[in-house]
């Protein structure tokens, strides 16, 4: 039966451990992580071409007149995206590649990348996802309040995901092995097709 190259479009709820789900899968399984490009500033402890490709909001755009992007949005008055580059050579060699994304980019990813697969990574309940986001202490209060309205959006969402993966306390590893076997069933999944850019 055909092997294909998975894209994983992960997204979930703020706090929910998307960023700790990713790293723990990329040290077991060499998956790809499409890394972003943002146009805000580096946060404390963020690095340039780790943690995300920060750009000025002029070089950003330039990119989107060079038809740069994969994917690209504005999200919370700054510029993000997902460059071709981060995808279509990992594709072509035959490796996994998974997406980290909010519920804006998930909806355009289902628009853009045909063959790809959906996962929802949510906690035990919203009082948790609540909990992590104030506890995590890494946005002013404007910030933390928005991030809290958009916590009900990204709930709405659940029902247009192929799988919905819980990242419980203490219980990484659990969530980790479900999203391995996840992409090990689509490599062979004969109803999905190989994972393409749609125009």
């Amino acid at each position: 039966m055909e092997r294909k190259p998975v894209v994983v479009v992960l997204h979930g709820p703020s706090g929910v451990g998307k960023d700790t789900v990713i790293d723990r899968l990329r040290e077991k399984t060499g998956i790809h992580r499409a890394l972003s490009s943002t146009s805000r500033a580096p946060r404390p402890g963020e690095i340039d071409g780790v943690s995300y490709y920060f750009l000025s909001a002029a070089e950003f755009e330039a990119k989107i007149q060079a038809d740069e992007f994969a994917e690209y949005a504005r999200v919370y008055n700054d510029w993000k995206g997902v460059e071709k580059s981060e995808i279509l050579p990992y594709l072509d060699a035959g490796t996994d590649v998974i997406i980290r994304t909010d519920v804006q980019g998930a909806r355009t990813w289902r628009r853009r990348l045909a063959g790809a697969v959906f996962i929802f990574l949510m906690a035990e309940d919203r009082d948790v996802l609540r909990t992590r986001l104030i506890e995590r202490n890494t946005e002013d209060g404007d910030s933390l309040a928005t991030r809290l309205e958009e916590l009900e959006k990204e709930l709405e969402d659940i029902p247009n995901n192929d799988y919905v993966v819980l990242n419980q306390d203490a219980r990484l590893d659990e969530a980790v092995c479900e999203i391995e076997r996840i992409i090990e069933r689509e490599r062979t999944n004969p109803e999905r097709p190989i994972p393409h850019l749609v125009a």
